[in-house]
């Protein structure tokens, strides 16, 4: 993988983010595989909603989001109610998050976010534009990043060193253990995971009870949150991501050797 995008640069640009949407999508078009079976990506027609590339081999769809500057909080949604029947209808694609420097126009960090850990958990819905806009009413979203599970933010280029493809492509086969999940019980399961991923290997189901302030906040519909709680590890057990190794004490199998 070549992380030089400047012989994709041209000069007919009408403005800086025209520029950076060509170049970064030029050079994945290029350089880029499909994090699912490592197949080449190939692009959409211009001007396509929602989606960027996909893979020939095994029909997995991604969508680019390209800044010269880190994308560590948050990335800009699209509208809230098609991306929510999205989420629903599991045609949600996977997010390429591309940070490049500008003056050298090299990738810096590139990760890709496993649409099935994209849930209701870490979408924020933003407020309507208002009456006096062009779009009045329209209501978007922010996917905010911290709220999605370790598990589905897989690095492929981190401070401009490239991860060992069979990595990625291994911790790809983790993350879609989750679509074994109804969309509507995702949310629950992400935000257990992401307690989990927050302690040690090794823990206990008393370990996890300690966020059950945080949990509550995130679904205040639910009254027997340490029940709930239960649920979930269960179902991440049953999904090969956790491994029962003493009465009420688990392993969490999300970590990859990187060696």
């Amino acid at each position: 993988m070549d992380l030089d995008l400047s012989p994709y640069l041209r000069s007919e640009y009408h403005s800086p983010s025209q520029g950076t949407r060509v170049v970064s999508e030029a050079w994945v078009g290029h350089e880029l595989y499909c994090a699912s079976c490592g197949s080449d990506l190939t692009s959409y027609r211009a001007n396509t909603p929602v989606y960027d590339f996909y893979s020939a081999a095994c029909g997995e769809r991604f969508q680019l989001k390209a800044s010269k500057a880190p994308m560590k909080n948050r990335v800009m949604g699209a509208k809230f109610d098609r991306l929510w029947q999205s989420i629903l209808s599991n045609s949600q694609p996977s997010l390429v998050l591309l940070h490049y420097d500008r003056p050298k126009w090299r990738v810096q960090d590139l990760s890709v976010i496993h649409r099935a850990c994209i849930t209701e958990s870490c979408i924020h819905r933003r407020k309507p534009l208002k009456e006096t806009a062009k779009r009045a009413g329209w209501e978007g979203c922010d996917i905010i990043l911290k709220d999605i599970p370790e598990l589905g933010k897989i690095p492929v280029v981190t401070e401009g060193k490239i991860r060992d493809k069979r990595l990625v492509l291994e911790q790809w086969k983790q993350s879609s253990k989750l679509l074994g999940v109804n969309p509507l019980n995702r949310g629950w399961l992400a935000d257990v995971l992401r307690c989990v991923e927050r302690l040690y290997v090794d823990f206990r189901v008393s370990d996890v009870y300690s966020f059950e302030e945080e949990l509550a906040r995130l679904h205040p519909a639910n009254r027997n949150v340490k029940a709930k709680i239960r649920q979930q590890l269960q179902r991440l057990r049953d999904l090969g991501i956790l491994k029962p190794v003493s009465r009420g004490e688990y392993r969490y199998l999300g970590h990859q050797n990187e060696s």
